[in-house]
């Protein structure tokens, strides 16, 4: 895989590194102690699938020995349902309202907004990072400021659907390769997104999470696999197979949590000053709740609800963090690990490491769900399914009632949680007692209802007028293409 140069450019990078400081402008010197950082992003990791979390067992011991050593978050949010949002909020420590990226178009992560790669570049780290998503790669702008940058492509995803096992790309070996050729003189950041959970699922063979005597070739073929996330609404499978599918993706877990331990392993051995390690994922996945596959037209808690676990910060005991946190917040604790300024214009804090550190209770988080594809026809009732005439396959068993049409935004004030839609009433949901959103409090706490819509159309409305000033470019065709490969697009 051919490494690629940060989309800013050499002449850009060197400017950090050397000039103006973005991060403070700290010169590597001899002898650095400050602590090298792994990042580990598990693309499609819902929460309550990560053993740590006791829904599950077994699925991901790597994981749950970083957790079991260092602090383990268990209100950790992601702001987007999808892959490109969250990652452009966790690289800039920018809400989805800041930075734009998937709503109204916008597709790729613009050049003006500096990279937590970048601010650390900037700051004297060696920065790299390795990608199994196609979209989390430069094609999006997910490159900038890593020296060294290695992804999966397209074309690699094409060509394996068509040729299975026809991908090269062994990410373990990327991350080994650049840990034995880093420059010692200097602390390092390494990004890692693994994509195993992403559907379409993959039949492993051997997967014990999959019921007993179920041979899984006999019900579930190549091609099934990957229609299944477009089985949703009337077209839900039946609760037997949602089981299975739910098997295959904890299959899927588990392969990326054994490639989580073998990277975290490599990054400590490699390590001169200690290393902190965060491992989190960018979005969760449904499995049948409110009728639902996937992580598109929700933004429910199958798939904001995300793991977070942070090991090797020195003198922090283990622990298990309860205050409502932000993939957001992210890049503001790493800055701070690696001590670099933290922009006065992020959104996100730092992480807490002590239960009693933070007050959160104020704090807005936001997610937004942007429906590019949305196309209603006016004459649309109660009598009529939307997409027999709006030609959208993938709700084509859809009603009103299911409410997947339209933008959509969740705003957590904890402990409640508001889901603010373009079609349809506010929903009102207290997480402190009812985390699978369950019971709709709208109609019974307007005190808090109120203020929160308030909010959420203030945040939407600002979007909105970010789109309609013209500000954002359409996807190029190159974009288009991955996103249609791995389905947000028909």
């Amino acid at each position: 895989m051919e490494w690629l140069l940060s989309s800013v450019g050499r002449g850009a990078l060197a400017a950090l590194v050397g000039g103006i400081g973005l991060a403070g402008g700290c010169a590597p010197e001899p002898g650095d102690s400050r602590p090298s950082i792994l990042l580990v992003v598990i693309d499609t990791l819902r929460a309550d699938a990560v053993s740590a979390y006791g829904a599950v067992e077994g699925t991901t011991p790597a994981f749950d020995a970083l957790a079991s050593e260092g602090l383990l978050y268990g209100r950790a949010f992601a702001p987007s349902p999808w892959t490109l949002p969250s990652h452009a909020s966790l690289m800039t420590g920018l809400e989805v309202d800041r930075h734009g990226v998937g709503v109204g178009g916008q597709m790729g992560l613009r050049a003006e907004f500096a990279t937590l790669a970048e601010r650390l570049l900037a700051a004297g780290y060696q920065t790299a990072g390795f990608s199994e998503n196609p979209l989390v790669s430069d094609l999006f702008g997910f490159a900038q400021g890593f020296e060294r940058f290695a992804a999966v492509t397209v074309d690699d995803v094409i060509e394996e659907d068509e040729r299975p096992g026809s991908l090269q790309f062994d990410i373990v070996a990327e991350v080994a390769a650049f840990a034995a050729g880093r420059d010692r003189e200097r602390p390092f950041f390494i990004f890692v997104n693994l994509f195993d959970p992403h559907s379409p699922y993959r039949d492993r063979g051997q997967n014990r999470f999959i019921g007993r005597g179920v041979s899984i070739g006999d019900t579930w073929t190549a091609d099934a696999l990957k229609a299944s996330p477009n089985r949703i609404c009337d077209r839900l499978p039946p609760p037997e197979d949602l089981k299975q599918l739910h098997g295959l993706y904890l299959g899927d877990v588990a392969a990326a949590d054994e490639k989580l331990g073998k990277i975290a392993a490599i990054a400590r051995e490699a390590a001169e000053g200690g290393l902190v390690s965060v491992a989190t994922a960018d979005h969760g996945e449904h499995f049948g709740e409110h009728r639902l596959l996937d992580h598109e037209f929700s933004v429910r808690a199958p798939v904001l609800s995300i793991p977070l676990a942070v090991h090797g910060l020195p003198g922090v005991r283990a622990d298990r963090i309860e205050a409502p946190v932000t993939l957001v917040d992210v890049a503001a604790s790493v800055l701070r690990w690696a001590g670099a300024e933290i922009p006065s214009e992020f959104a996100g804090r730092p992480l807490p490491i002590r239960k009693s550190e933070v007050d959160r209770s104020g704090v807005d988080l936001l997610a937004v769900y942007s429906d590019e594809r949305l196309s209603v026809p006016e004459d649309w009732s109660e009598d009529l399914a939307p997409a027999e005439a709006a030609r959208d396959t993938k709700r084509s068993g859809c009603w009103p009632s299911d409410r997947v049409f339209g933008d959509m935004a969740a705003l957590t004030r904890w402990p409640f949680k508001l889901i603010w839609f373009e079609n349809y009433p506010a929903e009102l949901y207290d997480l402190s007692w009812d985390q699978l959103e369950r019971s709709d409090l709208a109609e019974l706490r307007p005190e808090v209802r109120g203020p929160l819509v308030e909010e959420a159309q203030h945040r939407v409305e600002e979007l909105g007028l970010a789109r309609a000033a013209g500000a954002v470019e359409l996807p190029s065709e190159a974009e288009l293409e991955a996103l249609r490969e791995l389905g947000y697009r028909e």
